[in-house]
């Protein structure tokens, strides 16, 4: 599997290289709040916690899951 093997750690530097290249200020995400590893993936990438959609994922056996939006500041 991809799992641990580090593509998405790649993914997102060529994502935020190319973004910074592109002249962009800043980088937006959500992820599920439950979602431990890609936290930690987007954490380590620099991505800090700015917000809460309360309920935002529906799952199948009826639970709602808060996503978490983040930002990564190219500047400043």
């Amino acid at each position: 599997t991809a799992r641990r093997a580090g593509l998405g750690g790649r993914l997102v530097e060529a994502a935020v290289v190319r973004a910074a290249a592109l002249g962009a200020e800043r980088m937006f995400l959500e992820v599920a709040e439950g979602n431990a590893a890609a936290r930690a993936l987007y954490a380590r990438s620099g991505f800090v916690e700015m917000g809460r959609r309360r309920g935002y994922y529906s799952h199948t056996d009826g639970r709602r899951e808060d996503a978490l939006t983040l930002v990564l500041n190219f500047s400043g």
